[in-house]
């Protein structure tokens, strides 16, 4: 690389850096100082998130404020998957919506829908941890879920391209394969997850792809249609998104067990069909 290349390149890191720090201080504002965000139903939602990196849990203070601005959350719960950190120590809010819980044990993403389905919630939203959502935009998601429940909802997605490869989108109003980073759902799409996971994860190496990385996969395909995503404006995520040895979609083998989940949830989606039949 030349010297004129490499310092276009450092340039681009540093004007990249600058904004992502911007963006996270308006995030963090937002969360301190904004306003509270309703919605013209009497439905209430639940709220989950849950954590297991430390360089992930930084930021927990100004996830948490933010949710806490909008009041049609009645219960906001924050999982610690980290037995090493106790999350009392990352959080402080006296606000009696919210909820933290600690883990006894180390817990991969998909441990998330055992706690929520022991909470039973009518109506909740799952944020992957490095998903940072300003509280206009939940409220817009959940809009969505409230106008169409028998489908789950989000704000990125996976659609299908070929027989092995999957194609990221955020940004828009389509129906998807698959959700990824938010996940609007209903109680009888938790208990569906259950269901499936127990009829897909046929073996032990196929349990433990949905346990450690997949299980998005499976929460998707629990509506009655196609998962929608929505536009519900610019997506802000955490500088670790991408990070190797934090974010989970960068682990070796990744792509290879999403695909072999995929194939396993779609013979299960014929023979469910051939059973209802």
């Amino acid at each position: 690389m030349s010297k004129v290349n490499r310092k276009e390149s450092l340039e681009k890191i540093m004007i990249k850096a600058i904004k992502q720090k911007i963006r996270y201080t308006q995030f963090a504002l937002a969360g301190d100082w904004g306003g509270a965000v309703s919605l013209n139903s009497r439905d209430r939602l639940t709220v989950l998130i849950t954590y297991y990196h430390p360089a992930r849990m930084d930021h927990i203070q100004a996830q948490v404020r933010n949710i806490l601005r909008c009041e049609f959350v009645e219960r906001l719960i924050v999982s610690n998957h980290n037995p090493a950190i106790r999350i009392e120590d990352k959080v402080q809010s006296k606000d009696k919506r919210l909820t933290l819980l600690n883990q006894t044990e180390r817990r991969g993403c998909g441990y998330r829908w055992v706690v929520a389905h022991e909470l039973s919630p009518k109506y909740l939203v799952v944020i992957d941890d490095d998903m940072f959502l300003f509280p206009g935009q939940i409220a817009k998601l959940f809009r969505c879920l409230i106008d169409e429940p028998e489908i789950p909802h989000g704000v990125a997605g996976m659609i299908r391209v070929g027989v092995d490869s999957l194609e990221y989108h955020e940004v828009e109003d389509i129906a998807v394969d698959y959700l990824c980073e938010t996940y609007a759902v209903t109680n009888r799409q938790l208990e569906r997850y259950i269901e499936m996971k127990k009829a897909v994860a046929t073996n032990d190496i196929l349990t433990a792809m949905i346990d450690n990385a997949a299980d998005f996969m499976v929460i998707s395909q629990t509506g009655s249609a196609r998962p929608k995503i929505h536009n519900v404006g610019r997506l802000f995520k955490s500088s670790t998104f991408k990070e190797v040895g934090i974010a989970v979609h960068k682990q070796a083998g990744f792509d290879k067990s999403l695909m072999e989940v995929d194939r396993a949830l779609n013979a299960f989606s014929v023979q469910d069909m051939r059973n209802r039949d």
